[in-house]
């Protein structure tokens, strides 16, 4: 009995340990944090803060990438690098991987996303729409043939022919569609594909300071597909003659060298490419390769049908293949840990927000309690929602930086930092980001249209404080401590504390003529 418990707990130690060297994720686990934390700390004296829009364009055949300069103290306090992609009906962002986490939010359209996680096994399979060479499937036995190939080739052979009668297998992909929020550890690749009738329109948030990112500061993207270096620079050379004498055409049409890199194909010898990818003539060699190619890192696809299941049968598969872990069936561990982990999660649904007054507005929060994977990367988001003139706060956030990106409407806000001044005080709207780091305090009015945004935080559990209302901290304050803090009376120091019974959403103030018409108008 002894001996099997033995073995038991030997073999789970095993199977943790090589879940942690095959997932290194975990917060702390099998690295150290990046030197960027402590080596950019004096950079965030921050004097005051600006609401900014791209700096820089990329485009390609359909799409276009829009960067904001990092280059901004908020920027390089808060280790971010953000960036907005258009992709155009039927376009495909070419499958990538970055050195630093992220965390996206899809603003508008649809489409389809793909997440290949390493380790994990492919779980999805379409029904093959082409056929393996008849020629090749079916060819005679000579005796010249078996001169010509070897068994081995033979076999290989075989097994291709098997391969596509089984069709094609790959790993999980997904719908996405606005209010999406969707995250990725560092070195995962990622695609999406635009099958929709509009722009699909994303917001991506790298955290360059992370713990998995080994390199610098600065954000690198490793594309597997598209343009080789010397083709980017063939493209962009084009380009400035093409736009030559205007300025302002040639700074949108710069590329950002570190974060926008080439295919990492295209840097392997063609002896190589051939030897690992057998049974692949020159020119397919070549397209690997990237050569000649100028169609940017968001392509044109063409014929491209993808079988993608629906949420009810996501949810459907993700039972059954609980229930069969929990019950004989086999399990690897790393599949039932990680390669079941939902990689979206939509903050754009009323019926889910965690904060919401039906006069002010509402707020929904994706952390890693509603999307485990963010515990892994250290992300989380918060969409708000602000109607006519309401606001929200004042807060601040206890343990992570912000970034605002407004999605509708306009409205005004003031962030005030640690010497009591205000770094900021003015109105924002759409396309404009706001950083606003740990600990300032920020609030925000929303317009006569209101107000919507987007908040990433590079905490997963991402904490704020708010300073009025219901589950404020000067609620939590003794009535007496207020008093003497602030140097006023008993009576004013508890209108002070309860003078607001909502939660960090406030509505507008009302005047005794607006409240009556209000009434009148509800009768």
């Amino acid at each position: 009995m002894s001996t099997k418990l033995i073995l038991s707990f030997s073999l789970c130690l095993m199977v943790l340990s090589c879940s942690a060297q095959i997932w290194p994720w975990q917060k702390g686990q099998g690295s150290r944090p990046h030197q960027g934390h402590q080596q950019f700390q004096h950079q965030c004296d921050i004097q005051r803060l600006t609401a900014s829009e791209p700096s820089r364009r990329v485009r390609s055949e359909a799409g276009v990438a829009e960067i904001w300069d990092q280059d901004t103290p908020e920027f390089r306090c808060a280790g971010f690098v953000a960036v907005r992609v258009v992709i155009q009906p039927g376009g495909l962002l070419l499958p990538s991987y970055s050195n630093a986490p992220y965390i996206t939010f899809v603003e508008q359209g649809r489409g389809v996303q793909g997440v290949v996680v390493p380790g994990c096994p492919e779980t999805f399979q379409s029904e093959s729409e082409f056929e393996y060479p008849q020629s090749q499937r079916d060819q005679p036995s000579r005796q010249s043939e078996s001169e010509e190939f070897s068994r081995g080739d033979q076999r290989t052979r075989q097994s291709e022919s098997e391969e596509f009668s089984r069709g094609d297998q790959h790993q999980k992909i997904f719908r996405i569609r606005d209010g999406d929020v969707i995250p990725s550890p560092a070195g995962v690749v990622q695609w999406t594909h635009n099958n929709g009738d509009n722009d699909l329109i994303s917001i991506t948030l790298y955290d360059a300071n992370s713990f998995q990112n080994q390199l610098d500061e600065n954000v690198r993207n490793f594309f597997l597909a598209g343009q080789s270096k010397q083709s980017r620079e063939d493209r962009r050379s084009q380009r400035q003659t093409r736009e030559e004498g205007s300025d302002r055409q040639s700074r949108e049409s710069q590329d950002d060298e570190a974060l926008l890199e080439a295919n990492i194909l295209s840097g392997f010898e063609d002896e190589i490419l051939q030897e690992i990818f057998r049974n692949v003539d020159q020119e397919t060699i070549s397209k690997l390769r990237g050569e000649n190619d100028q169609r940017g890192f968001i392509v044109q696809a063409r014929d491209l049908k993808l079988r993608v299941p629906e949420e009810y049968e996501e949810e459907l598969q993700r039972e059954r293949g609980d229930r069969k872990r929990g019950g004989s069936g086999r399990s690897n561990g790393l599949e039932q840990a990680f390669c079941n982990l939902k990689f979206k999660q939509n903050v754009n649904r009323p019926s889910r927000a965690d904060v919401f007054n039906p006069r002010a507005g509402r707020i929904n929060t994706v952390n890693s309690n509603n999307l485990p994977i963010l515990e892994f990367i250290q992300l989380s988001a918060q969409h708000v929602v602000l109607y006519k003139n309401a606001i929200l706060g004042p807060r601040w956030n206890l343990n992570a930086h912000s970034a605002l990106y407004v999605t509708r409407g306009e409205g005004r806000v003031q962030v005030v930092g640690d010497e009591g001044r205000s770094v900021f005080d003015d109105n924002v709207q759409r396309g404009q980001i706001l950083v606003v780091p740990q600990g300032f305090a920020v609030v925000l009015k929303a317009g006569n249209e209101g107000l919507e945004w987007v908040e990433l935080k590079n905490d997963d559990n991402a904490i704020t404080s708010p300073i009025a209302g219901k589950t404020s901290v000067l609620r939590a304050i003794p009535v007496e401590v207020l008093a003497n803090s602030y140097d006023i009376s008993t009576k004013e120091a508890f209108r002070l504390k309860n003078g607001r019974q909502e939660v960090e959403v406030f509505r507008p103030f009302q005047s005794r003529d607006e409240k009556e018409r209000e009434r009148f108008s509800i009768v």
